[in-house]
């Protein structure tokens, strides 16, 4: 079968980083296992891209063209969220534009890939070529659930109620978001709750991808099996902002039963450390509190491996690269069902809590962590599960399944026939309306 020829804009793509930057290289270098790939991406990646060609030693290496952006665009790259990234971004994206029109004369793609920033707020030019468009992973959608507000702090409480209102009428009103969804001949969104809302606002089907994967880690022989001998280590890993919900984890340690000793092993730093630290002094746990730190990955992993399953209390998050890492590690997972968390955890590898209130989440979290500390055997086969859904969850999976997809809006002729009035998933969300 001929390999697709694939154009890409990725704006954030190197091999040393994690995050959105992690997430478009592992997506490209994946990708052309199955596909002629070429690459349009910022300057400032070239030379860490350079480095690691040798990664695609048995698979065709990506065509990658660089595109400046201003140095000013270059800073605000760290400030997502903020009006003046999304100046100097969309503005690199008129370059790429201009870029992609002239290599679609010579080189004859087979596909335009719009993948990454994932935020849906800047979807990019390619829908104007000439050739069927592919949109996502798609995020940014969800939003801060408003009963939660009061656990923040006053900032983040202020800054995610400005956000969950002008969220509510961005993504009904940008015109440039409105065509080039309607112009896609697919859209993959990055978790149900954008699934949900590209429905509900654009009434376009979105097949679910989340925009990560897991490169699933060899057995740690360092790990010890939790027997209950000792007290149930859980690792939360995360920075130090309101939208990760530390207080209700801290809580949820405070409320279990004497019976059943717990550490928490903290991984992580920000503005929020004091007042933190301060909420588990006063709940009287400091001494079950292991503060780390800001660790680099390896040590982080490190860390991770040393305990028995990751507590994630997250409110607001795309797919945790934490979450990934436990499972591929045999780590069990207590997070909160939402976001791409909730997407990835099954009940094979994890435990769900329910978004309802603050109350309620450290009811929640504190029962599931009882009843994993009491259970060893649970633990064991919680453990081999998560091992299985990080397979499940893999790179080379999520690659092979955006090249499916390549190939069924090529094979209907590029009309908005994928997913089709089939796709189950869509159906439910159409019956609950």
């Amino acid at each position: 079968m001929a390999r697709l020829r694939v154009l890409a804009s990725v704006y954030a793509c190197g091999p040393k980083w994690g995050s959105e930057i992690g997430m478009g290289w592992n997506w490209i270098s994946h990708l052309a296992r199955y596909c002629e790939v070429t690459v349009l991406t910022e300057r400032g990646f070239q030379d860490d891209i350079a480095a690691a060609a040798s990664v695609f030693c048995g698979a065709a290496e990506p065509r990658f063209y660089y595109i400046d952006v201003e140095d000013k665009g270059r800073r605000q790259f760290w400030k997502q969220g903020d009006w003046r990234f999304y100046w100097h971004y969309r503005k690199w994206q008129q370059r790429a534009f201009v870029v992609a029109g002239e290599l679609t004369k010579k080189m004859g793609f087979d596909v335009a890939h719009q993948l990454n920033m994932i935020g849906y707020r800047e979807p990019g030019y390619l829908w104007k070529l000439p050739l069927p468009f592919v949109w996502g992973p798609i995020g940014g959608h969800a939003q801060m659930p408003w009963r939660f507000m009061r656990i923040l702090g006053l900032r983040a409480a202020l800054k995610y109620t400005a956000r969950n209102l002008l969220n509510a009428v961005q993504m009904r009103t940008h015109a440039r978001v409105r065509v080039a969804t309607t112009r896609a001949a697919a859209l993959i969104a990055a978790t149900e709750a954008d699934q949900k809302a590209i429905w509900s606002v654009h009434r376009r089907r979105a097949v679910l991808i989340n925009e990560t994967g897991t490169r699933p880690l060899e057995a740690r022989t360092g790990r010890s099996t939790y027997n209950a001998d000792r007290p149930f280590r859980l690792a939360w890993c995360g920075f130090f902002v309101g939208r990760k919900g530390m207080p209700l984890a801290l809580r949820a340690i405070a409320s279990v039963p004497a019976e059943r000793p717990v550490e928490l092993h903290i991984i992580g730093y920000g503005p929020e450390e004091a007042r933190w630290r301060a909420l588990a002094r006063d709940l009287g746990i400091d001494a079950r509190c292991r503060w780390l730190g800001r660790l680099d990955h390896k040590d982080a992993l490190d860390a991770m491996a040393e305990c028995d399953c990751l507590l994630f209390t997250s409110l607001q998050e795309g797919t945790s690269h934490a979450v990934l890492e436990a499972l591929g590690m045999g780590l069990p997972v207590i997070c909160h069902d939402c976001c791409g968390h909730g997407d990835s955890i099954d009940e094979g590898c994890g435990i769900k809590i329910p978004v309802v209130s603050p109350a309620s989440s450290i009811k929640g979290f504190t029962a599931a962590i009882a009843m994993l500390a009491g259970s060893p055997s649970l633990m064991t086969q919680m453990s081999r599960a998560a091992v299985g859904r990080a397979e499940a969850l893999s790179w080379d999976n999520k690659a092979r399944q955006m090249v499916e997809i390549y190939r069924r809006i090529l094979h209907s002729g590029c009309s908005r026939t994928w997913p089709d009035d089939s796709t189950s998933s869509m159906r439910k969300h159409e019956k609950s309306e």
